[in-house]
């Protein structure tokens, strides 16, 4: 998120301050600037060396070797201690991970007939097909994706096993956003409504004083919302399905009986409202949104977001709509939070800078580069870290001059 906002803040100040050809002496401080934060990074990065990180490649290795996916099965565990046949060689192990590696599902398969496969398992298998459909020149994506079938098998899996039902699995975040873009390019969207209207079951015979001690649960159905509102957008059919079935299953929630109180709702589905403000905003529809579709989504933030953020998100999509883009709400919005002095969350500062951005544009494409150039100058004042801006100190040295210059930095002073 913060570097596609540090992208656009560059591409719109070349547009408003040309840079100048670079001398011989600012090329060299362009230089050292660039070396002395790589080397930082890299510091960072890297504390121990590169041997003694944890990010080396041995390591990496080793995480991979100890996978559940590659450990030894109950019937392997069993002969074990016969003293000959029961050890695995190395041989043999490199070989089963290469099968798992060439054929996830046929392997993961194998794991379901042996017993032997476990959530973690799951995952891995999960992670390894899309690798393989990634690497897969021959056919598109989300086909592959779809002839794969492994959505269906772990939705099988899931309830052979007994899991369906319970829903523990919906907890592990990592399983639940590996497993949402095979169901939506196989079109399982059943399950997904089954697990969403057991949640709303389980909530409505909750009382409030309840859903406030199991935070758990709202976690799981705000993560299943998202999971399932941001693969529609990118494996679906798209931001304006996407927007219709984030109405649909909110006034689904609404209908519970007894009824689900309102700032709950709020609490479970603010984050996949957010994914779709984010989505607009990045222009990243590929099917044509309807303007009645769009207004319906404004509209409806009076519902799902804080009365604090309804002003902000309405900001954002009017300023986002692709053939109507409103500039006036914007700058209000703009004026509001400046005059006022309003204190803007940390998870809200991404979407004003994106409003910002977006106003600056169409200023800009409008001819009024003297506006443009204010509203710049407050986000930087204002949301340098977003935009990637230098907010340190000079560092003085023993002889009382200054450190080198952040790249970031020099490249806006020329």
């Amino acid at each position: 998120m913060k570097g596609h906002l540090r992208h656009s803040w560059k591409f719109l100040t070349s547009k408003i301050h040309r840079p100048l050809p670079l001398d011989r002496r600012t090329t060299h401080k362009l230089l050292t600037a660039l070396n002395t934060s790589f080397q930082r990074n890299l510091d960072r990065q890297y504390p121990q060396g590169l041997d003694g990180s944890e990010q080396s490649p041995d390591a990496h290795i080793d995480s991979l070797l100890k996978s559940p996916l590659f450990g030894t099965s109950r019937v392997q565990e069993a002969s074990s201690n016969l003293p000959k046949y029961g050890v695995r060689t190395n041989k043999i192990q490199f070989r089963e991970m290469e099968f798992a590696l060439a054929e996830p599902v046929e392997y993961f398969k194998q794991q379901v007939s042996t017993g032997s496969a476990t959530l973690d398992s799951a995952k891995v298998a999960l992670s390894n097909q899309l690798q393989k459909t990634l690497a897969s020149a021959a056919l598109d994506p989300k086909e592959s994706m779809k002839a794969s079938g492994i959505g269906s098998v772990m939705v099988n899996w899931l309830w052979s096993s007994g899991q369906y039902e319970e829903l523990e699995f919906l907890s592990d975040r990592v399983f639940v956003y590996r497993l949402m873009p095979f169901l939506i390019v196989e079109g399982q969207y059943k399950p997904v409504w089954r697990w969403l209207q057991h949640f709303r079951n389980s909530l409505a015979r909750m009382d409030p004083a309840q859903m406030q001690c199991d935070p758990s649960l709202l976690k799981s159905i705000s993560r299943l919302w998202c999971a399932l509102t941001r693969c529609e957008v990118r494996y679906g059919q798209g931001l304006q399905s996407a927007m219709q079935m984030f109405m649909t299953s909110y006034r689904s929630m609404q209908l519970s009986v007894p009824a689900i109180p309102a700032h709950i709702l709020q609490k479970i589905s603010v984050r996949a409202g957010q994914c779709l403000l984010w989505s607009l905003s990045s222009g990243k529809s590929s099917a044509p949104l309807e303007d009645t579709v769009i207004e319906d989504f404004r509209r409806f933030t009076a519902w799902w977001a804080l009365d604090s953020r309804v002003d902000m998100y309405q900001a954002l999509i009017q300023i986002s709509h692709p053939r109507q883009p409103d500039v006036a709400h914007a700058l209000r919005f703009l004026a509001k939070i400046k005059s006022a002095g309003i204190f803007i969350r940390e998870k809200d500062r991404p979407f004003v800078v994106r409003i910002g951005l977006k106003t600056v544009e169409l200023l800009l494409a409008q001819g009024s580069f003297s506006q443009a150039a204010s509203v710049m100058k407050t986000l930087q004042n204002d949301f340098a870290s977003e935009l990637g801006l230098n907010t340190e100190p000079p560092v003085q040295t023993e002889i009382g001059e200054r450190s080198a210059p952040r790249a970031s930095n020099l490249l806006f002073a020329v």
